[in-house]
């Protein structure tokens, strides 16, 4: 612990609220089981400045809390309708995996990080579905930096799908030609958010993401 950090009652508490929100964010989000929520606490959200004699108390409130939240999850989810939005994102990811293209919900890092491990992503997807490497042409994402905050404050969420082409043999190809078949793949994604009833947001222009809200209320874990 630093000489010029203060822990106080003021910080247990401050601590202990950021605790309640990471556990019911990642809870919403469903992306981590338990073992990871609480792995996550340990490792990421308890700070430095926290005495370590300290830690054990701290653990034993977050698997407390999230005894709490899960409780409170499955209270929300007796009043979820039948049908939710994320049941239509995920037929809206179905559809594009057949027509080649990957939708990666939720991506563990930025857009850049995203893009270079879609060869990996791609190679994950042909295992769960035979068939899929081959046809792969484009892909769509969107990143989870600060869905799981978000998502211990409102389920309603605003999401950005980035997009793009990918060159049959891994070449690159000239502007002109990716910018074409880049806004051919955003076309597809368009019209499959359309047709399973989302509201998009999209002027045509690559440099634009493809726009649309949805209630985030996620039965089932994100792969």
């Amino acid at each position: 612990m630093s000489d010029h950090t203060i822990w106080n009652d003021k910080s247990r508490e401050d601590l202990r609220n950021r605790l309640r929100s990471v556990i019911l964010g990642e809870l919403r989000l469903a992306k981590q089981t338990r073992e990871e929520i609480l792995n996550t606490c340990q490792e990421v959200h308890l700070p430095d400045d926290c005495p370590e004699n300290e830690h054990p108390t701290f653990m034993q409130f977050a698997s407390g809390e999230l005894d709490r939240a899960e409780a409170q999850l499955a209270s929300e989810q007796a009043t979820w309708p039948k049908q939710t939005d994320c049941d239509r994102l995920d037929r809206v990811e179905a559809d594009l995996r057949d027509k080649g293209i990957v939708l990666w919900q939720a991506s563990p890092c930025c857009d850049t990080c995203t893009s270079g491990e879609l060869e990996d992503r791609i190679e994950l997807i042909a295992d769960r579905h035979p068939g899929f490497r081959t046809p792969a042409r484009g892909y769509a994402f969107f990143i989870d930096q600060n869905l799981a905050q978000e998502l211990a404050e409102s389920t309603n969420l605003s999401i950005y799908l980035a997009y793009g082409w990918l060159s049959p043999d891994g070449s690159d190809a000239p502007p002109e030609f990716y910018e074409k078949n880049a806004l051919s793949i955003a076309r597809e994604v368009y019209e499959c958010l359309h047709n399973q009833k989302f509201e998009v947001d999209w002027n045509g222009s690559l440099d634009r993401k493809i726009g649309f809200t949805l209630n985030w209320q996620r039965r089932t874990m994100l792969e």
